[in-house]
């Protein structure tokens, strides 16, 4: 190829190189986590059932299901909120809970987690150290 300028060429590529590794450094360093959940975690507080989604991701809300696995109870559904802990006053029982975590209160982005529980409703003037 004649009229080339092989020089100029390379130092034209160098620079488009250059720019879009400078762009991609900027998409992974600002960008979100991945939404997922780490672990719905449950535990009796003085006979509250208390459940806490642990998820990572960017501006969550989070939301409960609480089925009776005996069927005896209604499911209870809590609605999403900004925090990740739920108290729930509930009678003893085998329960599975479903915890959701979504992004963007508007955003379809939704994941949820099932883990099951034998609640056994400790009172407070009950527990032990």
């Amino acid at each position: 190829m004649a009229g080339v300028n092989w020089e100029k060429a390379y130092h034209d590529l160098e620079s488009h190189i250059g720019q879009i590794m400078k762009e991609t450094s900027e998409l992974v360093n600002n960008a979100s986590p991945k939404l997922r959940i780490n672990d719905v975690h449950t535990e009796d507080k003085g006979g509250v059932l208390q459940v806490i989604i642990d998820a990572t991701g960017h501006k969550m809300t989070y939301a409960v299901y609480l089925v009776d696995r005996t069927g005896k109870t209604e499911t209870l559904k809590l609605p999403y909120q900004l925090s990740n802990t739920f108290n729930l006053d509930v009678p003893a029982g085998r329960y599975t809970v479903q915890g959701f975590a979504r992004q963007h209160e508007n955003d379809l982005d939704i994941v949820s987690e099932k883990v099951s529980v034998n609640f056994k409703k400790v009172m407070q003037n009950e527990q032990t150290d």
